[in-house]
């Protein structure tokens, strides 16, 4: 059973290039697939023109919200607050930089049927260094060994419930965010599936995936999701809310 209502937040930085190009790919994805749907377009602090080019698009179809974030906090910090703007059925997430398929954004809805929360793995990943693979491959299997899991990915797409997404504080302000939200939602007791989708490559810019700042990001969020899972009662605590 496909969700009737979805929305979708796209976290944008510096994507004058690319953001046009990721709400049309969504806009061509729901139209004429779900009942309702709404884009939530969270520009983190941009100091290019994607804020403005987000605004054209909104003025063109109500259905596109922007919001501005008056510094840059960060992928996770941007997308928390996507998140807790949500206002349908299910909420999912597209990248700003259209580095991801619009037919998978249809794969991964019609797959709910019921489900609280779809996680998503690439099967082939384009345009990435053999460093960064072995990274990510590690990195999998390290969370998978920490909290008892054995997923394949956790920092793909993914869609849930909105009730639950928004039960639970998103405390990363880095790219690890999606690997916090998984985390967290499946040892909180969400059913969930897991299918392929499709990475099809950033057409302009590069990736900060790799940088020392991401990589601080990373450590800092597996640390915190060590202590609230192991250690300590989840807090809802919002680290971003004067974005």
């Amino acid at each position: 059973m496909i969700p009737k209502t979805i929305s979708i937040v796209v976290a944008a930085f510096n994507e004058e290039k690319n953001i046009e190009a990721a709400i049309d790919s969504v806009t061509g994805a729901m139209e004429g697939f779900v009942s309702d749907y709404e884009i939530i377009v969270v520009n983190d602090g941009s100091i290019d023109r994607t804020g403005a080019l987000a605004e054209a698009r909104a003025k063109k179809n109500p259905r596109v919200k922007v919001i501005h974030n008056k510094t840059n906090g960060g992928f996770g910090c941007t997308f928390a607050r996507g998140v807790r703007q949500a206002t349908k059925e299910y909420v999912t997430g597209f990248p700003g930089d259209n580095d991801a398929s619009a037919l998978s954004l249809r794969d991964i809805i019609q797959a709910v049927d019921g489900e609280d929360l779809v996680i998503t793995y690439a099967k082939h990943i384009r345009n990435r260094s053999v460093l960064r693979n072995i990274i990510s491959k590690t990195f999998v299997l390290f969370l998978n060994i920490l909290f008892g899991l054995n997923l394949k990915y956790y920092n793909g797409l993914l869609i849930c419930r909105r009730e639950l997404f928004q039960s639970i504080p998103i405390k990363s302000t880095g790219l690890a965010a999606i690997a916090e939200c998984v985390v967290r939602l499946i040892k909180s007791g969400c059913s969930y599936k897991e299918i392929c989708f499709e990475h099809t490559g950033r057409q302009y810019g590069r990736s900060t995936a790799l940088s020392l700042r991401s990589l601080k990001s990373v450590t800092r969020t597996i640390l915190i999701l060590i202590q609230d899972i192991y250690f300590a009662p989840p807090r809802r605590e919002e680290i971003c809310s004067t974005l």
